[in-house]
């Protein structure tokens, strides 16, 4: 059984890329004997948790780098096993490796995932209510080059009709972006960060936008942290990735 499922998967030139997702299932975390938790950070044995990783690296080929987040708006450069410190967006395949990938964890923020259609390059980014705020997703795709020749993959995420937040924090998002405003399915004020991602991607100019549209607290195969803490328990983890596969080395300075 894979442990990614891949949304992208393309030649293009110069190589390949592939941008895909893993579940909540199919490992042996101590807190449940099928879950498969990425996240050191959880509570979670460590030897299980890297474990998964292990078993990751091995179905990527390659071992991936990984990410601090910390709902800040740095951006770096994937390093094979290496956890980049307080980073949120992180370039994959940049340098002379002939094989690159990226993880970015999630339990409700959206995993955006950018993709580049003209070079096995791209990005990883983590995508909460403050880097929306930020403009995180705009500024990793400048990194990249820009939106042109850029497929972008907004992944599984909490939805407006889950994400409840005090009236003033909706208020400042739709400054933002007005689209993000919304409303919870109880009836209380929400950000709807996938649909305010998608109109700052397409306002940018990014060429293909694929929205999963599954709601992490409404889907029990994904980790979700508002649903376990509503549940006095705590989530565990699920990634993006973005994976490169280069013909000859990195342009890219």
């Amino acid at each position: 059984m894979s442990i990614v499922s891949w949304t992208v998967d393309r030649e293009v030139p110069g190589g390949r890329i592939r941008g895909g997702f893993t579940n909540r299932y199919g490992g042996a975390s101590s807190e449940s004997p099928e879950e498969f938790n990425l996240g050191l950070h959880v509570g979670d044995d460590p030897r299980i948790v890297l474990g998964h990783r292990d078993a990751l690296g091995r179905e990527l080929g390659v071992a991936p780098g990984w990410m601090d987040q910390v709902h800040g708006a740095r951006i770096g450069r994937s390093l094979a096993s290496e956890t980049l410190p307080e980073t949120d967006g992180m370039v994959v395949g940049a340098g002379d490796a002939a094989v690159q990938a990226g993880c970015v964890m999630v339990a409700d923020c959206v995993p955006l995932l950018l993709l580049r259609e003209d070079e096995p390059l791209g990005a990883v980014v983590h995508v909460g209510r403050a880097g929306f705020l930020q403009g995180l997703a705009a500024k990793a795709g400048e990194t990249l080059g820009g939106p042109e020749c850029t497929i972008a993959v907004i992944g599984p995420s909490i939805c407006g009709n889950c994400y409840e937040v005090p009236e003033a924090l909706r208020d400042q998002a739709a400054l933002i972006q007005p689209s993000s405003a919304g409303t919870t399915s109880w009836g209380t004020p929400s950000i709807d960060i996938p649909r305010g991602l998608r109109a700052q991607l397409e306002q940018c100019g990014v060429d293909e936008v694929i929205e999963i549209g599954i709601c992490t607290r409404e889907s029990d195969e994904l980790f979700s942290h508002r649903r376990a803490s509503a549940l006095g328990e705590k989530a565990g983890r699920f990634v993006g990735i973005v994976q490169t596969i280069r013909d000859t080395p990195s342009q890219l300075p």
